[in-house]
C-alpha cells in the first residue's frame, strides 16, 4: 500500500484518500423532507463523496430545526355547515397563528389553488 503525503489542515476523502475541496451545494436534504439551499461542504471530485465539519453539521442542524418550526401544514378535508364550506383549523396551526374563538379574520384569493387567511386588528 502506497504511503499517502496528507497535509495539515487539508480534508481527505475517506473512499479513496483524495483531497476534497470545500463546495456550496444547492440543495441538501439534511433531514428527509427539507430543502435547504446554499449548503457548505466538503466534496471529493474523485468519487462525489460529502463531508461536513462538526461546524457545518451544526449549522445543518440547526437550520433544518428553524425550517421545521416555521414551516409545517396540515392536510385537511372542507366539510358543509348549511351552504358554506368549513375548513377546521388544526390547534397547532391556531396557537402557532394565535388565534382563538372569535378571532376577526379576511380570506382573500391569491389563485385558484390558493388563498391567504389574514388576522384583521
Amino acid at each position: 500500500m502506497a504511503k499517502l503525503n496528507l497535509e495539515e489542515g487539508k480534508i481527505y476523502c475517506a473512499q479513496c484518500d483524495k483531497e476534497m475541496n470545500q463546495v456550496i451545494l444547492p440543495h441538501y436534504e439534511f433531514e428527509e423532507g427539507v430543502d435547504l439551499h446554499r449548503v457548505q461542504a466538503y466534496k471529493c471530485h474523485s468519487c462525489n463523496n460529502l463531508f461536513f465539519t462538526e461546524e457545518q453539521a451544526k449549522e445543518l442542524e440547526a437550520r433544518t430545526n428553524e425550517l421545521k418550526e416555521y414551516s409545517f401544514g396540515f392536510k385537511k378535508k372542507l366539510t358543509i355547515s348549511g351552504r358554506s364550506l368549513v375548513l377546521n383549523i388544526p390547534v397547532e396551526l391556531a396557537d402557532h397563528a394565535h388565534l382563538k374563538a372569535g378571532t376577526p379574520v379576511k380570506i382573500v384569493p391569491l389563485s385558484n389553488e390558493r388563498f391567504l387567511v389574514r388576522k384583521i386588528s
